[in-house]
């Protein structure tokens, strides 16, 4: 029985879905319109970073502001992440003028996350308060029980 339960989870891992995205629902004006987005490890593993990457064209300044990553356990927000939005860019320390740009952040993913289905929302927004970005993942990712560290019988 056990061999089955592993072989039914290693099988979910090799086909899982690939990790997709869209911007907000009716979202505001956004200054930074992302062309792709990934995240890596993909999926998630529970007790590692998770780097989300964000590939797109900064029509605007951006002065300063903030972001804040949201995790979603079954729709329901489990936990929030913030930063200085002058760090997602590296080769463009605020201000930061128009151009193709890489974002990029590492969020932590808890050691004691449950096993289960995960959705994510990112924002960033401007000194100003005017929207920079906004996208939500559309895949779940998933964490099983090996993943978490819990057994599975």
């Amino acid at each position: 029985m056990k061999a089955i339960i592993v072989l039914i989870a290693v099988l979910a891992i090799a086909y899982a879905a690939p990790f997709t995205w869209q911007l907000c629902p009716e979202p505001p004006p956004q200054i930074f319109k992302p062309t792709s987005v990934t995240m890596s490890p993909y999926p998630a593993v529970a007790g590692k970073n998770v780097t989300i990457t964000s590939h797109g064209a900064l029509t605007d300044y951006v002065r300063g502001g903030t972001w804040r990553a949201t995790v979603y356990y079954d729709n329901v927000p489990l936990h929030v992440f913030t930063g200085d939005s002058c760090d997602l860019v590296p080769s463009c320390p605020c201000p930061c003028g128009p151009g193709d740009y890489t974002a990029s952040t590492a969020v932590p993913v808890p050691a004691f996350s449950p096993a289960g289905a995960y959705t994510g929302k990112f924002e960033a927004v401007g000194a100003s308060g005017g929207t920079i970005s906004c996208f939500t993942s559309v895949s779940y990712t998933h964490l099983r029980a090996h993943e978490t560290g819990r057994n599975l019988v």
